[in-house]
């Protein structure tokens, strides 16, 4: 499956499993819900304080499990970069509003 396709099925998820690795090398996985899709990209807000988001910014690499109510699971390897300063607020809007 695409990662096109991937992203289209994950939208039938409410809350996905995010899954990084720590400074020690543990693997921690975390339920994110604050989440929007584009064509091909995913976009998800996490607080800068949170351990999640100080792995995502050392590392990157992310794995998203999702379980759609078709009975699929989906799972997705990306790298995950943060937004541009400037676009946050854009981005911020569009997940909550």
């Amino acid at each position: 499956m695409n990662a096109e396709t991937c992203l289209k099925k994950l939208q039938y998820v409410g809350v996905l499993a995010f899954a990084t690795v720590d400074e020690k090398g543990n693997p921690q996985v975390r339920n994110i819900s604050a989440i929007h899709y584009e064509p091909d990209a995913m976009y998800f807000f996490t607080a800068r304080g949170k351990d999640f988001c100080q792995e995502l910014l050392a590392d990157g690499r992310v794995q998203v499990l999702g379980y759609t109510k078709y009975k699929e699971m989906i799972r997705l390897s990306a790298k995950a970069v943060p937004v541009k300063a400037n676009e946050q607020k854009h981005w911020i809007d569009t997940i909550f509003f």
